[in-house]
């Protein structure tokens, strides 16, 4: 079985689509009474049809090829048997979605004298120092804020429901091989990709009014690979996807819902490198960077990519794992997730700055200059 991956990016909001059972939803604001929720897991599972994808824009480079577009089904996906599924706890959801709340935050861009609309995204608070995982095809805008003139284009983080701005941020690191094969990516009108190497990391350095930050919420990363076919996971996110430039500014709400895992892939091993989550309310646009959970409260996935649809329902969406994103950083980096989040953050994006962060701009802007 295959399954292709697709990303649909503007530089007019972000809005990244991602499938609607009936899931149990949360959009009331960030709060400490949520009704307590017994969500019970399906063993019924979709079938996953082969999506085509196709381009109208002209002179555009190919992002991936067919080959590489295709991600196989794992071979380590887990049986799990009837009785497995009856003899464990049904996780509390309700207090897991009122944690894992607190730690997302709206990444939002906007560009000097208005030239361009809002930008919007998602990421999630991982320590607490402030480091924040989102998507590289989030990230990559922060590679332009100089691309006109100094200051040309600005992202904070806002945070509650509707959001409103909080923190200043900062680029950490961008993966460097996603840019390499997706430096084209901004001119595409409809691209495309599965979401391999699609990660990054910012850092929070300060709060927008200059007050003293205040202790930050995060959510431990998971990045085992115990990932199981049917199990329920919390997804919450910050989508536009039926949201215009000012409401995007003035009523984004942070937006949460129970759904199950339906499948498992692999990109080139017997690895869990994507799982493909049930469709909710958060299969729209500017879902990407948004937080797949466990019944554990930890993080086990980033929402990256999804098909195409009219709506929700059609929609199938797709994260890439922790555990991906922890063996690609080995390979990338020389340093897994574990040694990441202990080292001076601050210390490594001047370093990345100073090192990489040139380079990768402009293979981006001459992309984007280029007739």
């Amino acid at each position: 079985m295959f399954l292709k991956a697709l990303i649909s990016i503007i530089l007019t909001p972000i809005v990244f689509v991602f499938n609607l059972s009936k899931p149990e939803i949360y959009t009331a604001p960030i709060s400490t009474t949520s009704p307590i929720v017994n969500e019970k897991s399906t063993t019924t599972k979709p079938v996953v049809k082969k999506e085509k994808t196709t381009t109208t824009q002209k002179n555009i480079p190919k992002i991936k090829t067919v080959a590489k577009t295709e991600l196989k089904s794992t071979t380590t996906k887990p049986v799990i048997t009837p009785s497995q599924v009856e003899n464990e706890p049904i996780p509390d959801f309700a207090i897991i979605n009122t944690n894992a709340r607190k730690t997302i935050v709206n990444i939002f861009c906007t560009t000097k004298y208005g030239e361009l609309s809002p930008i919007s995204g998602t990421g999630v608070i991982i320590n607490s120092d402030g480091l924040i995982l989102t998507n590289a095809h989030i990230a990559q805008y922060f590679l332009l804020k100089d691309f006109r003139e100094k200051g040309y284009l600005n992202c904070v983080a806002r945070t509650g429901s509707p959001a409103y701005p909080k923190y200043n941020l900062e680029l950490v690191y961008i993966s460097q091989n996603w840019v390499k094969a997706n430096k084209g990516l901004l001119k595409d009108q409809n691209p495309k990709g599965t979401g391999e190497d699609d990660f990054a990391f910012l850092k929070i350095t300060g709060m927008i009014d200059s007050s003293n930050l205040p202790t930050l919420s995060y959510i431990e990363p998971n990045t085992n690979e115990n990932i199981r076919v049917s199990e329920p996971v919390l997804l919450a996110s910050y989508p536009a996807g039926f949201l215009g430039g000012i409401s995007i500014i003035q009523d984004l709400s942070l937006t949460s819902a129970v759904t199950n895992i339906q499948d498992v892939f692999t990109f080139k091993k017997d690895t869990i490198d994507v799982i493909s989550v049930g469709g909710t309310v958060v299969s729209q646009k500017g879902s990407s960077g948004g937080l797949v959970v466990d019944k554990n409260t930890s993080l086990i996935g980033i929402i990256t990519t999804s098909s195409d649809g009219n709506t929700t329902s059609s929609r199938g969406l797709n994260a890439i794992t922790l555990a991906y994103i922890n063996r690609t950083m080995e390979s990338e980096m020389n340093m897994n997730l574990k040694k990441f989040l202990s080292i001076d953050h601050i210390v490594f994006a001047k370093n990345f700055e100073t090192s990489k962060r040139i380079e990768l701009t402009k293979l981006i802007t001459d992309e984007l200059l280029r007739q």
